[in-house]
């Protein structure tokens, strides 16, 4: 079974501001682009649902309610182990947790049968994915009480549907089981600021007995976002270590457990790191279920791309087992009828995912299959696998997969799917509103090929709409960081039917290209990756007939900050002597200043990684915060954000609004009560596209008719 405390942090589903902490927010852009959630028992029709869905933009109506409601279900999550479906519901009275019993045995799960667990609404507090114990008899999750990501360990009773605190602690890194489900270890993250300290405990959770194994004191050696195996005979645990503040200079450590028969107060040594240390691995994470107590299975980036090893625990060796083509994108240790245990592995590039099986001994292939959409694994027990899936061009389809070793030799597995859920044909119809195509820019630099030095070539999908404004009317908005995946956006649908198109570029420093790919803006936040921007919005002014005028930014947490950066990019940046006219800009918890940033934010570590040292590179910390340059920005921004933010605090934009309104700079600002570094909830979610689509027509169609300056929470 998926672990989803185990693969919270798999290095692989790493991006940005993410951390390796949340499922939540896509990449794309947190408030809008993820299934709205909801749930209660009650059946709501039309008539007795007074919210007003409809948006108005630029002489068009757009009724809101087929994204936000016409499948209003979430975060669909099978056990196939336990034979029972969880997920989220979306209601105009809140959000809330369903559960369906018993999976059917064959057509698709009916999703409004589900039952409401608890009167929780879950738009108010972060859920980040949890797994069944059987020691508890519940399930075991990661998340807060309030949306500002003091991210805890909650046991959920499935049948009586209580949530009771596990822990009570300032953030929770990671946590993993062992094979009885008896012991469960996780690491605790103390402090409000850096240097954090963190501790590795184990509780056996029969007794409730409790050890701390080892804190790090803040030290060169660091506990860090991880999975956690443990061996099968609970002696030993490995994790994630990571080195001198640096995400990409990790190990993975060994710890030694205590023994039933030992004193309480054993003392513990510091853990054994398997790797050599200081080595840049990058991507690194042990694949779960793999650790026997002599072989452990893991994924490095330590060449530049993904690959599988295989480590020999008391040598220390490392077998490369294979070079991967793609970034691993999900592992899972499978077992078809007639077969041993092989590793699936799924692979993420551009244009689809790759579904590989290998011997888990060898790491041999022994067949690969392409898929068009991106497809994650949903869950995993024994000879079956559920499979999430969807493109830029097809939302959301949930398969379930036998498997089967009845094949020919060239393809000795059969993979047996049949749907799950889906969303239904009718409203297919309603949510697409978008031509899509994928393009390709050239940017300033070149890269070295067998034939000599070519211009870098950065990927990107274009939506364009079906129904396309006139040419004086058209707009359209760039993803300024998370761009270029190949995922359904009902964001660009809900864009698309108001005419305004969207071009989400892959700039340098994004995922899915490789590791190198991902790591040519480290150190350098702020500056090439805004250049790739520039670049874009000139193949949109060369192949798609845009004024700069019309051209615009967006995005959210990292694409937030980068939103804000463009608009004010001082053209001397790394000696390019560039910036381009954007339009308009619409920034979501986008960071304005990076040392406050530093100093505030509870992931630190990332603007070590991404921007610099504050006490090392204070000044060029300063000269790339949009607050040092807000006197550069003369189009129009909309900033929006949560107030229980803690990833990106709510400092951060309000300090640029404030800077901005004093410059007598075109912004508007809106707030989120209540809300942390994304949006959710049907109310929160309507009154954000009202937000922008009054900005798009007011300050950048009407020309900043609108008064600028803050929009308060009754507007």
């Amino acid at each position: 079974m998926v672990s989803h405390l185990r693969y919270a942090c798999l290095p692989a589903l790493l991006f940005g501001l993410s951390a390796c902490a949340s499922p939540a927010p896509t990449a794309d852009e947190a408030p809008t682009d993820a299934p709205v959630e909801s749930a209660e028992n009650v059946e709501t029709t039309e008539s007795d649902d007074p919210t007003d869905y409809a948006v108005t933009f630029n002489g068009r109506q757009i009724d809101l309610r087929p994204y936000v409601q016409g499948f209003p279900y979430s975060r669909i999550t099978p056990d196939l182990e336990q034979g029972h479906l969880l997920y989220f519901e979306t209601t105009p009275e809140g959000t809330w947790m369903r559960k369906i019993d018993a999976l059917p045995e064959e057509g698709q799960v009916d999703l409004s049968q589900g039952h409401k667990l608890n009167d929780i609404d879950w738009s108010t507090r972060n859920y980040w994915g949890g797994e069944y114990n059987r020691t508890l008899e519940g399930l075991i999750f990661r998340g807060d009480e309030r949306n500002d990501e003091r991210i805890n360990l909650y046991h959920l009773d499935l049948t009586t549907g209580e949530v009771r605190a596990l822990t009570d602690v300032d953030y929770i890194y990671a946590v993993g089981f062992s094979g009885d489900d008896r012991l469960m270890a996780y690491v605790v993250r103390n402090g409000t600021e850096e240097p954090f300290n963190s501790c590795l405990r184990i509780r056996d959770l029969g007794t409730g007995e409790e050890q701390q194994i080892w804190c790090d004191e803040g030290g060169k050696d660091r506990l860090t976002w991880s999975g956690i195996e443990f061996d099968p005979a609970n002696r030993h645990v490995v994790l994630n270590l990571q080195h001198d503040g640096d995400r990409r200079t990790t190990n993975l450590a060994l710890f030694e457990l205590p023994h039933p028969a030992e004193h309480d107060e054993q003392v513990f040594d510091a853990p054994r790191q398997l790797l050599e240390r200081g080595t840049r691995h990058m991507r690194l994470g042990a694949l779960a279920e793999s650790f026997d107590g002599e072989r452990l299975l893991y994924i490095s980036a330590e060449s530049g791309q993904d690959a599988l090893y295989a480590l020999d625990v008391e040598s220390g060796t490392s077998t490369l087992l294979s070079a991967l083509d793609h970034e691993i994108s999900d592992a899972e240790i499978v077992e078809p009828e007639g077969s041993g245990p092989l590793l699936f592995l799924l692979l993420e590039h551009p244009t689809g995912s790759i579904a590989e099986l290998r011997d888990l001994a060898s790491g041999e292939l022994l067949q690969r299959e392409k898929f068009e959409e991106s497809v994650y694994v949903a869950d995993a027990f024994a000879d079956r696998l559920a499979l999430s899936s969807s493109s830029v061009r097809t939302p959301f389809e949930l398969d379930l997969v036998a498997l089967n070793a009845d094949g020919p030799l060239s393809a000795p597995i059969t993979m047996e799917a049949r749907r799950l859920a889906e969303l239904p044909a009718e409203l297919f119809e309603k949510l697409v509103h978008c031509k899509v195509e994928r393009v390709e820019f050239e940017t300033f630099d070149t890269v070295e090929t067998p034939d000599g030095p070519r211009p870098r070539t950065l990927h990107a999908y274009y939506f364009e709409p079906v129904n396309p404004p006139t040419d004086a009317d058209r707009l359209v908005r760039m993803t300024a960081f998370y761009g270029g995946g190949n995922y359904f956006s009902s964001a660009n649908q809900i864009m698309c039917e108001a005419g305004v198109a969207t071009l989400s570029p892959a700039v340098r420093g994004s995922f899915g290209f490789g590791a190198d790919f991902a790591a040519l803006n480290d150190g350098d936040l702020g500056g090439d990756e805004i250049v790739d921007l520039f670049n874009a919005a000139r193949w949109l002014e060369k192949n798609k007939g845009y004024a700069p005028h019309q051209i615009g930014v967006y995005g959210s947490s990292h694409g937030g900050y980068a939103t804000m950066r463009a608009l004010t990019f001082p053209p001397g940046t790394n000696d390019h002597n560039d910036v381009y006219p954007f339009g308009f800009g619409l920034s979501h918890a986008g960071f304005s200043d990076i040392i406050t940033f530093f100093n505030t934010s509870n992931i630190p570590d990332w603007v070590i990684l991404e921007a610099g040292d504050p006490t090392v590179d204070a000044a060029k910390l300063e000269d790339r915060s949009p607050l040092t340059h807000v006197d550069r920005l003369t189009s129009p921004l909309l900033l929006t954000h949560g107030a229980n933010d803690s990833r990106v605090p709510v400092a951060e934009s309000r300090q640029f609004a404030e800077a901005a309104t004093a410059a007598s700079a075109p912004v508007t600002y809106v707030e989120f009560e209540g809300q942390g570094h994304g949006i959710s909830g049907l109310q929160n979610t309507l009154r954000y596209y009202r937000a922008v689509f009054s900005f798009l027509e007011g300050e950048v169609l009407g020309g900043g008719d609108s008064r600028s300056g803050e929009v308060r929470a009754d507007e």
